[in-house]
């Protein structure tokens, strides 16, 4: 049978397609600043192509069966939205949290390879309005350079199983082009004149059992006029769908777990091609911008991978088995008292059982 290529890991990225309706049409050109959103889908047929991260990810499913949610939040706030799919051959799922400067995100499918490129899809991030100032530069151009960390892990078995996350940015509602000051870390190179981050695995008809661990950082340079306010959009999205569609109907798996995009801080203000001091920033929310932003702990999360899962049971069962804080056998910090009374006992166990159902800090 034919087969067709899949949008995870090349430049098709950056390719638009069309459905027959669209959802709700959440992007950064339309989100608040300060302020973000989130998008979670879950389908059995795509176009096999896609935006880039920031823009309308529900526009990509087709046949009109996907179940789509998404929500936007405005000021330093957050949203979270999940969707699945579930069929007698496919079964997708996404989630994801945004907040202002961290987002999390999962997304699974499993398949036949005759699929029509099933998929599991979450997209969203954050708007920030920035003024910086500088006495002795006002009205010059400048560079405000940042990272963001990314940590995560990728999966896929079969003949057409595929993952990847891919991360840009966008200054006044236009994504930031390729600049020596931007370094897009330890990824997996697109062909593109654009500022990004991107890691995918795809099987190729070699399943990859190892899968692929994500602990990276990018680099991003906004260009800038000191003394004159704009808006910085910083994007994400998580895949888990299908490299092709055709051959025997093989089954496939597609995983990829995104626990912490997070804000790095500014690192530099550039004048001239140079660092340069002297410079105020303020920020619509009044967050400092020039320190790392990690997620907000969960109960639950006792290994801080920002998931409760089976690893966190393993540390909460050990400590359950303590029960007294005061026991010098008890960990430091006394991990799993949620309650905060000194014990780690039944109640405990029901806040740690609520964590556990929803998975996904925060």
């Amino acid at each position: 049978m034919p087969q067709k290529s899949f949008f995870v890991l090349v430049s098709s990225l950056a390719l638009f397609c069309s459905t027959d309706a669209a959802f709700g049409a959440l992007k950064q050109s339309t989100t608040p600043a300060p302020g973000g959103f989130i998008q979670a889908g879950a389908g059995p047929s795509t176009c096999g192509c896609g935006p880039w991260p920031g823009d309308d990810w529900t526009t990509v499913y087709t046949g009109g069966l996907a179940d789509l949610h998404e929500l936007a939040f405005s000021g330093n706030s957050s949203a979270s939205r999940s969707a699945t799919y579930s069929s007698s051959e496919i079964s997708a799922s996404s989630s994801g949290s945004a907040a202002m400067g961290f987002v999390q995100m999962d997304a699974s499918v499993s398949f036949p390879s005759t699929a029509a490129f099933s998929a599991g899809i979450s997209n969203g991030g954050w708007n920030e309005t920035f003024l910086i100032s500088n006495p002795a530069h006002t009205g010059q151009a400048g560079f405000m350079q940042f990272t963001v960390t990314v940590v995560g892990r990728l999966d896929a078995t079969g003949v057409t199983g595929a993952a990847a996350f891919t991360a840009t940015a966008f200054k006044d509602n236009l994504q930031l082009m390729s600049n020596p000051l931007a370094n897009p870390g330890n990824s997996d190179l697109l062909s593109t004149d654009r500022q990004y981050g991107n890691w995918g695995i795809a099987t190729y008809g070699n399943p990859n059992a190892d899968g692929k661990n994500v602990n990276d950082t990018v680099t991003f340079a906004v260009p800038f006029t000191f003394g004159t306010s704009f808006k910085l959009g910083v994007y994400v999205n998580c895949r888990a769908g299908q490299r092709s569609s055709g051959g025997f109907g093989t089954p496939n798996t597609s995983h990829a777990t995104l626990s912490q995009f997070g804000w790095g801080g500014i690192s530099n203000i550039y004048f001239n091609g140079a660092p340069v001091g002297g410079s105020t920033i303020s920020s619509g929310t009044g967050i400092d911008w020039t320190q790392p932003i990690v997620g907000t702990p969960c109960a639950g999360d006792l290994n801080n991978d920002g998931f409760v899962e089976d690893s966190d049971f393993v540390i909460f069962l050990a400590a359950y088995n303590i029960l007294d804080c005061a026991d010098p056998s008890m960990p430091a910090g006394c991990p799993a008292d949620f309650n905060n009374d000194n014990f780690v006992d039944d109640a405990d166990f029901v806040i740690f059982v609520a964590a556990y159902n929803n998975l996904l800090c925060p």
